[in-house]
C-alpha cells in the first residue's frame, strides 16, 4: 500500500468526507442506505462510524486525526531509532576477535601436544 494515510482499499467508496456527511446528516437518503448497508456487511465500518459519532465536536475531528498521525509518526521515528542502536555496527572487530581467539586455541594445542602434555 502506498499511501499509508489511505486505509481503506482502492475499491471502497468511502472516505473521509462520506463520513463527515453521514454524521452531520446532509447525505442523501440513497447514499445514506447505501453506507448503512456497508455499515452493517463490514465490521471496520460499523467501528468507524461509531467511534465518530462518540466525538462531541464533530468539528476537532481533523485536528484529532492530524495529532493522531503526529503521534503515530514520531512512535514509529522512535522504534526505528531504538532497532537502529540494537543492530552491531561494525562487524569486523567481532570476525578478528573471534579468529584470533581460534587461531591461538589452534597454536596452544599443537604446542601442548608437541611438547607431549596431553
Amino acid at each position: 500500500m502506498a499511501d499509508v494515510t489511505n486505509i481503506l482499499t482502492h475499491d471502497d467508496e468511502l472516505n473521509d468526507d462520506h463520513l463527515m456527511k453521514y454524521l452531520d446528516g446532509s447525505l442523501s437518503d440513497e447514499e445514506r442506505h447505501a453506507l448503512e448497508k456497508e455499515m452493517a456487511d463490514n465490521a471496520f465500518v460499523n467501528d468507524a462510524v461509531e467511534g465518530l459519532e462518540t466525538f462531541a465536536n464533530k468539528g476537532n475531528i481533523n485536528e484529532y486525526v492530524e495529532q493522531l498521525n503526529a503521534q503515530l509518526q514520531k512512535n514509529i521515528a522512535a522504534k526505528k531509532k531504538r532497532k537502529e542502536k540494537r543492530k552491531l555496527k561494525d562487524n569486523s572487530w567481532i570476525l578478528i576477535a573471534v579468529v584470533l581467539i581460534i587461531l591461538l586455541c589452534t597454536i596452544g594445542y599443537y604446542v601442548l601436544h608437541l611438547r607431549g602434555i596431553n
